[in-house]
């Protein structure tokens, strides 16, 4: 967790508890881990972990005892069959906390209990939450995949997952033979941003683009169509490809070797506000000025973008709404009254300081 997350401290910590109470791993009767050992595990105070607890008894999940602290009430027979599991890549930064916020927002309306799983885009810990998912029965699940562009490989997974009647719903990229999907029409979003630098006169642009999910493989794809309808070649020594374990150390040394190069990029699209960011610092770090020098474009549009003095140009992203619509969808197909819906979410540009003309 940290201070930018949009969803409340104490909210995630219920949802961790309430995932400990269902699983099983505080089992009915049993007691909840002390408040006091709360706050040094969330690094929160008592009051946020009060919070926390108040709701599960709302909920009906706990009960407490004076001077002896909370204790599971949890009954399986009771919430089993409404529960509904929500897989994410990450989930205390960036845009993550914005669409868990609106996911939570529906399912709570709608009294559907959420388990939720991080994956830190990590195949093997997707396929060990997809597992959990079919022992512990849930009706529903909400899905963003780890490294959607390398292929499926825990299908079989998703097969029995199917079969077993579990409703299923993808977010930010999606598998064209499995169930709904709420995804960013990421191309457009890149070939937007590619063509006003080009409309801006720039012509060595530069850019960073993730290899291991879709997201990233089709914004490369926006990014080199931009050039390719303006009859400019693009120049393969400017981009830079990484992916979930390299997204730091990578785009970083890239960006050095490109700013030292005699006849330089003046301009970057980058896969996401994350590297645009990393991108400005580095830049910074090499006395450069910033749109002066170099014109730097991110994507998601996400708190990162107007969180420093230099705002970003950036590619929108519908964050919350986007768990907002993908609970809906979850919810209308456990209801019957929807079979597989899909939104794809058309990207804006949203300008900013971070571009200019060039000269």
């Amino acid at each position: 967790m940290n201070a930018d997350s949009s969803m409340p401290k104490y909210i995630m910590i219920k949802k961790h508890l309430q995932m400990l109470l269902i699983k099983g791993e505080i089992p009915f009767g049993e007691k909840l881990p002390s408040e006091y050992s709360l706050m040094e595990k969330f690094s929160v105070s008592r009051h946020t972990i009060r919070q926390a607890l108040n709701e599960l008894e709302n909920d009906g999940l706990i009960f407490k005892e004076q001077g002896k602290g909370s204790f599971s009430k949890y009954v399986e027979s009771e919430i089993q069959r409404n529960i509904v599991a929500v897989i994410t890549t990450y989930v205390s930064d960036y845009i993550f906390p914005e669409i868990i916020s609106g996911i939570e927002e529906v399912l709570s309306k709608k009294g559907y209990p959420m388990l939720l799983y991080i994956t830190n885009s990590y195949k093997e810990k997707e396929r060990q939450c997809l597992n959990n998912i079919l022992e512990h029965g849930v009706t529903g699940l909400i899905i963003d995949p780890s490294q959607s562009a390398i292929g499926n490989e825990n299908y079989p997974i998703f097969d029995q997952i199917k079969q077993k009647g579990v409703k299923t719903v993808f977010m930010n990229a999606g598998y064209d033979d499995i169930s709904s999907s709420v995804i960013v029409d990421d191309k457009k979003g890149a070939y937007l941003a590619t063509q006003y630098l080009i409309e801006q006169g720039h012509k060595k642009i530069a850019g960073f683009f993730k290899t291991d999910d879709i997201q990233g493989v089709k914004r490369k794809k926006g990014f080199l169509s931009a050039f390719e309808s303006n009859g400019i070649k693009a120049d393969n020594d400017l981009i830079g490809e990484f992916d979930s374990f390299t997204k730091y150390e990578f785009p970083y040394s890239f960006t050095k070797k490109l700013l030292i190069m005699e006849d330089k990029p003046t301009a970057v699209v980058c896969y996401n506000d994350e590297i645009a960011a990393l991108v400005v610092s580095v830049a910074n770090e090499m006395e450069l000025f910033i749109p002066e020098d170099l014109s730097i474009v991110g994507f998601d549009d996400s708190s990162l973008a107007t969180m420093n003095t230099l705002s970003l140009t950036s590619v929108s992203h519908p964050k919350k709404d986007m768990g907002i619509t993908a609970a809906k969808f979850l919810v209308d197909m456990l209801d019957g009254k929807s079979k597989n819906p899909k939104k794809v979410y058309e990207p804006k540009l949203i300008l900013r300081d971070s571009c200019k003309k060039n000269d």
